[in-house]
């Protein structure tokens, strides 16, 4: 053994303590996300802390650290009034200024976006809960006998963690005056709708929440003639249209969802069992849908004394989560771990409930402006 060596050694200063000032960003790290109050209440403390918390270096860690953004609430369309109204229903301590659109149906929410229309005709609203801005979209250049919509983020090389405030698009899939489907995009960057692309497949589009997969949105139509998907392509610009999996013919039952590997994903309830599918690639490139699990949970779907079959009202994707409506109450369903919480009682004229869910992080630097002095 080098002798020197363990002289000098011995000699070297011992390393400074850790304070709580280094301890700090590691411990505020690992706040919460679907709690977004403990991160707004650290900021308070004192300047340092806020500096911290309201800088981009921390709050990329922290977006990059807990990756899946967080369900701060979910906007159901209620029928408690004559023109309906949209409401945001928190599920966290986030609490948007302004939770109510009257008039409004949601249709769909991503990337930090809510996607909003008139009950009466077919005016588009986007809104941001977090920072409450909101941009009105040109009607569409086309009228449509049904349609649906979703919106999604336009950023270039954008994670989609955080998306605020940033360009985004609108992708339109309607059924024309002959009942074939089309589809358009609106760019809030160009401030106009594409050209409309068309095919020739009758598919009477509903407002049920889409689904994206990779650059494709995916919607479900009625069944006036087959009960089908829809597929828009919005950078290819293509239409496609898929058959749901056989064994489902109630449509009430269903929703499309993204499946955990990544693929379109299908869920249906029958006989008191959560059926979910998805979409697997043959060797000769055709694809055909796979029937990954089965669920049977008692408290969730049970049917005794219900005039109808329980529905599959929503998704919420990436956490994993499956909306189930028994008569009038809707539950929340981890498919991971089984667990089911109750999180809204309907009012005897909610018949139809979809549940769109709002994920997003909401950090103190969205709020910088409304923060009081610490």
């Amino acid at each position: 053994m080098d002798t020197t060596a363990l002289k000098r050694s011995r000699h070297l200063p011992a390393p400074a303590p850790l304070t709580i000032a280094d301890m700090a960003p590691e411990i505020l790290l690992r706040l919460p996300p679907d709690d977004p109050a403990y991160l707004v209440r650290a900021a308070l403390v004192c300047k340092p802390w806020r500096r911290l918390l309201t800088g981009q270096a921390f709050l990329g860690r922290y977006r990059a650290f807990h990756r899946t953004p967080p369900m701060l609430g979910f906007v159901l369309n209620l029928k408690e009034h004559f023109n309906g109204m949209a409401r945001f229903f928190p599920t966290s301590s986030f609490r948007p200024s302004a939770p109510d659109y009257a008039g409004m149906d949601v249709l769909d929410a991503r990337h930090g976006r809510v996607l909003l229309q008139t009950t009466r005709g077919q005016r588009l609203v986007v809104w941001d809960p977090v920072t409450n801005r909101e941009w009105k979209i040109p009607d569409v250049p086309v009228y449509a006998l049904g349609f649906n919509a979703a919106v999604v983020c336009a950023a270039a090389g954008c994670d989609h963690l955080d998306c605020h405030g940033g360009p985004f698009r609108v992708a339109f899939v309607g059924s024309d005056d002959r009942g074939m489907a089309f589809a358009c995009t609106f760019s809030s960057e160009a401030g106009a709708w594409s050209q409309r692309i068309k095919i020739a497949e009758p598919a009477f589009v509903n407002a049920r929440p889409g689904v994206l997969v990779g650059n494709t949105v995916y919607f479900t139509c009625d069944p006036y003639i087959n009960f089908k998907i829809v597929g828009y392509n919005i950078v290819a610009q293509k239409l496609t249209v898929i058959w749901p999996p056989s064994q489902h013919e109630y449509y009430s039952c269903t929703v499309i969802v993204k499946a955990e590997d990544g693929t379109l994903g299908f869920a249906g309830v029958q006989n008191a069992r959560l059926y979910l599918w998805s979409m697997k690639a043959n060797p000769d490139g055709d694809a055909k849908w796979a029937q990954r699990r089965v669920i049977q949970h008692k408290t969730m779907l049970r049917t005794r004394g219900l005039a109808n079959p329980p529905e599959v009202v929503g998704f919420a994707d990436g956490l994993g989560l499956i909306f189930v409506r028994t008569g009038n109450t809707v539950f929340s369903m981890d498919l991971k771990s089984g667990h089911v919480s109750k999180v809204y009682t309907c009012r005897s004229r909610n018949y139809d409930v979809v549940v769109v869910p709002y994920m997003s992080f909401h950090t103190p630097g969205h709020a910088v402006g409304r923060l009081p002095s610490p």
